[in-house]
């Protein structure tokens, strides 16, 4: 049997265009984001703030960032901006990139820096007002220093593929939030509620699910952005300077033929819809005993499988939990393990359908969640805590690898398609476990943990 502790080189890394990459999509070209996010940010500037002011201000706090940082990481000093920066709009003149600029419409909803002519340029009439409306404030400065990277990449002569140059300037707004967090700057401040609406925000400006690691306008999943900025949080700014030395891989893949119109998403009942007629919720629970069977060999334990998972309808209902009959209002939302009955129970009229909404990945995580604490419960660990929520997370992500094309895993029932490991984030933002389970910061990043690291980086967050 292949050791679940079996690890790829998972990274990421990204790109800069000649004329003038355009580094962000506008957000609504996501299907991910789609009615997910509540309007309006969380701490660092007030989202009612005028969104140039934010601008300004980013601007001016990430160039003090890099006259700071850059000899510490590259030696010698950050030679300032000699372009300018440039805001522009469908009704005013185009920023002076290239011979001619480019017309409105191909820049349109973008921010990006331009090599040629040094310069930074944003589309203040649709772009920025939308992330600041969306995300907040913070988000806008995270923009920003995504494209201030770009310039430090060209004076320190780093180069590569798209899609490495595109996380590494990820990677390197990643290490200026963490120099804003450790109160380093007078002019932003960030809490939890600013980290995780930047998850929300990377997630909506990652490519659209499909997208080959070598297309030449590729900047990676939201996965590989989070994680890259992720990185530089963690990590620092030269960690992040490593990143140029090495060619980075990816965890986007194409569609596979006739995958395209589903977006690569399994009907979630039994039906013609389905493969084989059998649809993601049956398929799941035979997945799941199968995948904890072969880990818990692995750890030399024996697996009890989970006798069923319960779809329960609130309206109608009542279900047997650990000693309690829940029904209505206990039952809405819920998600839980009942260790007694050895059962899942998961909300299938309301909590289901709305995950689903965003894809099926965010259903499997959620499903995956509750099999993890039956795992922590048959191995007698604690199963409540912000570790151990956070522990499931990052067992969830080592099955999530396990279903990934190219693992090295023997095959299943069911296998990652393109955007899977997006929904599941973007899961985390609409099903809100941070009073009892981490921050989707944190949960995200433990996610990535069990993906990269296998079974023993879950054990971070306690022994298994």
């Amino acid at each position: 049997m292949r050791s679940w502790t079996r690890l790829v080189g998972l990274g990421a890394a990204a790109a800069l265009v000649a004329l003038g990459a355009a580094c962000a999509q506008r957000a609504e070209q996501n299907p991910l984001t789609a009615g997910l996010i509540a309007p309006g940010g969380r701490g660092g500037p007030n989202p009612a703030d005028d969104p140039d002011a934010v601008v300004e201000a980013a601007l001016a706090d990430v160039g003090e960032y890099w006259a700071r940082t850059y000899p510490e990481v590259y030696g010698g000093e950050f030679a300032p901006i000699s372009g300018g920066f440039y805001a522009y709009g469908p009704d005013t003149g185009m920023p002076p990139c290239g011979d001619p600029p480019p017309a409105y419409a191909e820049i349109a909803d973008n921010a990006f820096y331009c090599p040629s002519d040094d310069l930074i340029a944003w589309d203040r009439t649709r772009l920025i007002p939308d992330i600041n409306q969306q995300f907040g404030g913070f988000t806008i400065g995270i923009v920003f220093a995504h494209e201030y990277a770009h310039a430090v990449q060209v004076r320190a002569g780093v180069t590569g593929r798209t899609i490495d140059l595109e996380l590494q300037a990820d990677c390197f707004a990643g290490a200026w939030t963490a120099d804003v967090a450790a109160g380093n700057s007078e002019r932003f401040s960030i809490d939890e509620g600013t980290l995780d609406a930047s998850v929300g925000g990377i997630v909506a400006i990652s490519d659209i699910p499909g997208t080959r690691e070598d297309d030449p306008m590729a900047h990676g999943s939201g996965f590989d952005r989070i994680g890259a900025f992720q990185d530089g949080f963690e990590n620092g700014p030269r960690r992040c300077a490593e990143r140029g030395e090495r060619r980075a891989r990816t965890v986007e893949i194409p569609f596979e033929e006739g995958e395209t119109a589903s977006g690569g998403n399994m009907a979630l009942e039994d039906g013609p819809a389905a493969p084989d007629g059998v649809g993601l919720l049956s398929r799941i629970e035979t997945d799941l005993n199968d995948f904890y069977g072969l880990l818990f060999d692995e750890l030399g334990q024996s697996w009890t499988p989970v006798e069923d998972l319960v779809l329960a309808d609130p309206d109608t209902d009542e279900v047997s939990c650990g000693g309690d009959t829940l029904s209505g209002d206990d039952l809405r939302n819920a998600a839980r393990y009942c260790e007694d009955e050895n059962v899942v129970v998961v909300d299938g009229a309301g909590l289901v359908p709305e995950l689903y909404r965003i894809g099926d990945f965010a259903v499997a995580a959620e499903i995956a969640r509750l099999w993890a604490l039956a795992a922590q419960t048959e191995l007698g660990l604690d199963t409540e805590g912000e570790a151990a929520s956070l522990q499931a997370d990052c067992l969830t992500g080592v099955w999530a690898f396990a279903r990934f094309p190219g693992s090295g895993v023997p095959p299943s029932q069911l296998e990652m398609s393109p955007g899977d490991l997006d929904e599941g984030i973007m899961g985390f933002l609409a099903y809100d476990l941070a009073d009892e389970g981490g921050t989707v910061f944190e949960r995200t990043d433990a996610l990535r943990t069990g993906f990269l690291e296998g079974y023993r980086g879950c054990e971070q967050y306690g022994p298994l």
